[in-house]
């Protein structure tokens, strides 16, 4: 039996799960009293369904976007129950789970939680072969989010009557407020089961909230010596990540052989390394050729992920020298940061998710919400839209030769990060080093001062 916890908005939810059955929900107005209640409920809800705490083999918790509070109450509460019982824990996006209510509807489904001053918060999934994230979680405003609306899509979160106006005006017919048939509290259930049973789970010591918006009490309030002011403000980081932040390369290479083989071609690593950190399709189509119809290369690019997903989960992964501590500092120092990845949303997610990162990151860019994939400077352009943040306030950190290209052509500082190319391949970045822990925040920060001044 698996127990989900939500409490990141004034209604809070607890829920009972087996074999894909919901044996118990219960759901209350908590308004800002989540630190006296939640406890209490948790304990009714297993005394009315004849049940003691060992009872439990996982926990699932939502985590956020949501009260500040909230959050930190559910996620520390959630934490404590599977410490205390040596049991499994996996974080669920409030975003996801409330989309996960119309999962049978086969469209897409963009979920938006206000955040103030006319923005919005929104992420959008879609049942295709497979549930999916189309686009992450990301600020924005509703009129910028209605340009990129190409197809009817269902809209559900917190959606006042202002903003259900402006999607109607904008989007017409295309805009569709459909009925959910599950609460959030199940959505958040029936997610969380499907992760623990493939044994996806979290680390207890690293899940965090996902907030998007630092709270104002986290902001540093004090100025390291010799630092500016500026970082927070004038700068913003953009992170590859297969390469970069993780090795992941002999998981790709293996998901491409397999592929590959399948279909009586031998794809060696020479062929890997060439294309390393492009799009899927691009890579398909080198090597196959330009021939390939779009059905076909879609077909070899899902394919191909289901088997890299799958040996992922499984996986040891190994983050990069330097690249966690590198984070941690940027992220402490208040440097707004994003994902700018030429993979699959879903492969991005796990990532981040199984090294607790998750909630470093102000935004995320993959190959699939974009047209032009690296060396095209497009995703580069997208993630410092995201970040509200000009070009050359930029740096990106990058492996490959593409990314690298990519980063200039958009105008942006670039570091290269000689892992899977020799150093004078990434010669065209400002600086090259052969891990991040030659590098630290000062570094960067002189990058931007002494390029912008």
């Amino acid at each position: 039996m698996y127990m989900a916890i939500d409490t990141s908005g004034e209604t809070s939810g607890l829920a009972l799960i087996q074999a894909g059955r919901i044996t118990a929900e219960l759901s209350w107005q908590c308004s800002h009293n989540h630190t006296v209640e939640l406890l209490p409920y948790i304990d009714d809800m297993l005394r009315q369904n004849h049940m003691e705490i060992t009872d439990i083999f996982g926990i699932i918790v939502a985590r956020g976007p949501g009260s500040f509070n909230g959050l930190r109450v559910g996620l520390g509460s959630s934490k404590g129950i599977a410490y205390g019982l040596n049991v499994p824990i996996i974080g669920i996006s409030t975003l996801e789970a409330t989309a996960y209510q119309y999962e049978s509807n086969n469209l897409p489904v963009c979920t938006i939680f206000p955040v103030r001053l006319g923005e919005i918060i929104c992420a959008t999934y879609q049942q295709q072969q497979e549930w999916i994230c189309l686009i992450p979680a990301h600020v924005t405003t509703v009129s910028e989010l209605c340009k990129h609306i190409e197809q009817p899509t269902i809209f559900g979160g917190e959606i006042n009557a202002e903003v259900a106006s402006e999607l109607h005006r904008q989007l017409g017919e295309q805009a569709i407020f459909g009925k959910t048939y599950i609460s959030r509290i199940a959505a958040l259930a029936l997610l969380g089961e499907k992760h623990l049973s493939a044994g996806i789970t979290d680390a207890i010591s690293t899940i965090q909230p996902l907030y998007l918006r630092r709270p104002h009490i986290s902001q540093p309030k004090s100025k390291s010596a010799g630092a500016t002011n500026t970082s927070a403000h004038n700068m913003a980081v953009i992170w590859d990540v297969d390469g970069t932040i993780v090795d992941t390369a002999e998981l790709h290479f293996q998901a491409w052989h397999t592929i590959f083989a399948k279909r009586g071609f031998n794809f060696s690593n020479e062929n890997f390394r060439k294309d390393f950190g492009m799009r899927n399709d691009m890579v398909i189509r080198n090597f196959l050729g330009e021939h390939i119809g779009g059905q076909d290369a879609q077909a070899i690019s899902d394919e191909k992920n289901r088997i890299y997903r799958n040996a992922l989960q499984k996986s040891n992964l190994r983050p990069m020298s330097g690249a966690l501590a590198l984070l941690e500092a940027l992220y402490m120092r208040g440097v707004p940061m994003a994902v700018a990845s030429s993979a699959a949303c879903q492969n991005i997610e796990i990532v981040l998710r199984t090294l607790g990162i998750q909630h470093m990151f102000q935004a995320i860019v993959s190959g699939e919400e974009v047209i032009h994939g690296k060396p095209n400077p497009e995703i580069y352009q997208k993630a410092a839209t995201k970040l509200q943040i000009e070009a050359r306030h930029c740096v990106v950190i990058e492996d490959a030769i593409g990314g690298i290209t990519g980063a200039c052509a958009a105008g942006m500082h670039s570091i290269g990060v000689a892992t899977n190319h020799p150093p004078i391949s990434l010669q065209a970045a400002d600086i090259v080093v052969n891990a991040l822990s030659q590098i630290n925040v000062s570094d960067i920060e002189k990058l931007v001062q002494n390029c912008n001044t």
